[in-house]
């Protein structure tokens, strides 16, 4: 029955591999659109007067060079009058944007936020700036350790039934959130922590799916699906932030979790384990994949109690891929939680709130991702190079020049193009990271990618914690000073290379020993 309805409503001649590819980007997406509706809905929700635009060195030395090298650059001067149209024109909305919340406070002085719970009503809470830090930063304090969860979920009850189960979770949670935001913003903290763990579970558990599914000349495409969050950062922030802006802010999570609910259907519809399970493959496709996967990956899906969790901690290969992930997700989260501060806060550029300047980086990081996976897919099928040297050769350009060009981000001063130039070059060549540490795991072992990424990724994004109190530390607290910005830009670079050359030093594109699956007596003989 179920192939019939297969077969009718998805096209034959797309393969069913490919459908799975289709909604592991998905799931990525809706993980990450999860993942940013605190840190964009925090600005509707709570009661805050915009700062100064004008900090920054920039603001104070820009016209004041213009004019100087004026004789050299006969533009200068108009350039000049256009940003200090630009800073006038911004300024004069922030000056009515600040009239409009006192007309609104003292419309609402004396009034009590009502006591019964309202699906609707627009009103801001009256938070601190800590607790609005303490909501936006929830999300990581669940996700570190839901990674590891979700390594073990994906061992003992597969990727679809983790991911399906996590979703709704996801989905059900931020559905009622407005509600708990409502009850305490302790309860609102609570549930983005919930959130957070269900976020960890989608990655190793969609490296699971990747395992089982692809072909191994196909493995860097299937990889390169897992930027579906990066698309979901491109998306997201546009869509929730206009539905905030145009109807209740309330609505930036009602909307979103709706929309999560009907891809779960899909996902559950669609998405099996293994092709083994699928009922509406081909015979065709079947035996292909699993024939070209044949004495690397096992058709049944281990136990926790086959796990070798010894042999794993103790491979050298994988704790150097460990290193490599973490160098990676630290020049990430280094973006995400530090560069928009640095251009803010210590050079004073205004930056744009226009979608596609915004999401440049990021887009071009999944261009890049694209062209490196279906570069090293051919170079694999090709067999010109072994898979080692193609996973140390990607570090090249997803850990060292990206650490070059967040160096060169902190001397270029000024120069707020070039300085966005260097930043689309790091977070671009990053893409390679789909065929270097988002890769390896899959090499070194198969029958446990997901559980190996899960601890990989544990530990890479406990980077996230560390970046943001390393900034204040080294920068914030001294006013974010340019010499001081040059010392952390030189720290993320350093982690990042010293990270690459560990794993050119200790990594393996090879299968381990381990990979084999012992049954459960030769797992005991093997502990006693």
């Amino acid at each position: 029955m179920y192939k019939h309805y297969y077969e009718k409503f998805f096209p034959q001649w797309i393969p069913t591999r490919v459908l799975i590819c289709i909604m592991m980007f998905t799931a990525c997406w809706t993980n990450y659109m999860c993942r940013l509706q605190m840190p964009i809905l925090a600005v509707p929700m709570i009661k805050s007067l915009p700062g100064n635009i004008t900090e920054g060195v920039c603001r104070a030395e820009q016209s004041r060079v213009r004019r100087a090298i004026s004789w050299l650059d006969p533009g200068a001067y108009l350039e000049d009058y256009i940003l200090s149209e630009r800073i006038e024109a911004t300024q004069n909305a922030v000056d009515a944007m600040a009239h409009n919340i006192r007309v609104r406070r003292n419309n609402d002085k004396g009034k009590i936020r009502p006591t019964n719970i309202q699906l609707f009503n627009g009103l801001p809470f009256d938070w601190r700036p800590e607790i609005r830090g303490q909501l936006i930063a929830a999300y990581s304090y669940g996700n570190v350790p839901g990674n590891f969860i979700g390594g073990l979920m994906a061992v003992k009850w597969g990727a679809k039934q983790s991911i399906l189960w996590t979703s709704i979770v996801a989905a059900i949670v931020s559905l009622i959130s407005p509600i708990l935001a409502q009850l305490h913003w302790g309860v609102l903290l609570f549930s983005r922590i919930i959130i957070g763990v269900t976020g960890g579970v989608t990655f190793p558990a969609c490296h699971s799916l990747v395992a089982q599914w692809a072909p191994p000349n196909e493995k860097a495409r299937f990889v390169w699906s897992l930027l579906g969050g990066t698309f979901g950062t491109i998306l997201t922030y546009p869509m929730v932030a206009g539905i905030a802006e145009n109807i209740h802010w309330e609505n930036g999570w009602y909307i979103p979790s709706l929309l999560m609910m009907i891809w779960i259907f899909f996902w559950a519809v669609v998405t099996y384990d293994t092709p083994a399970e699928h009922p509406g493959i081909s015979d065709e496709e079947k035996e292909y994949i699993q024939s070209s996967q044949a004495g690397t990956v096992r058709k049944e899906k281990p136990s926790l109690k086959e796990t070798p969790v010894k042999e794993i901690f103790t491979s050298i290969p994988f704790l150097s891929l460990v290193c490599c992930h973490f160098g990676n997700l630290f020049l990430l989260f280094f973006y995400q939680n530090a560069m928009m501060l640095y251009l803010t806060k210590a050079l004073g550029f205004e930056l744009t709130k226009g979608g596609v300047a915004a999401s440049l980086p990021w887009a071009c990081r999944m261009l890049f991702g694209f062209f490196f996976s279906w570069a090293g897919d051919t170079l694999k099928r090709k067999g010109t190079v072994s898979v080692t040297m193609i996973r140390k050769g990607a570090t090249f350009f997803s850990h060292f020049l990206p650490g070059i060009f967040l160096i060169l981000v902190g001397y270029v001063g000024c120069d707020l193009i070039l300085a966005n130039i260097f930043l689309v070059l790091a977070l671009g060549f990053n893409g390679a990271a789909s065929i270097s540490n988002l890769s390896n795991n899959q090499d070194l072992s198969p029958n446990f990618a997901g559980f190996i990424y899960g601890i990989m990724n544990t530990v890479g994004c406990a980077s996230g914690m560390i970046i943001s109190p390393m900034v204040e530390e080294i920068a914030g607290k001294y006013g974010n000073p340019i010499d001081r910005w040059q010392t952390l830009f030189w720290i993320g670079s350093g982690v990042c290379i010293i990270c690459m050359i560990i794993f050119l030093l200790g990594g393996s594109g090879n299968i381990q020993s381990w990979n084999e699956i012992r049954t459960q007596p030769d797992a005991e003989r093997g502990r006693n």
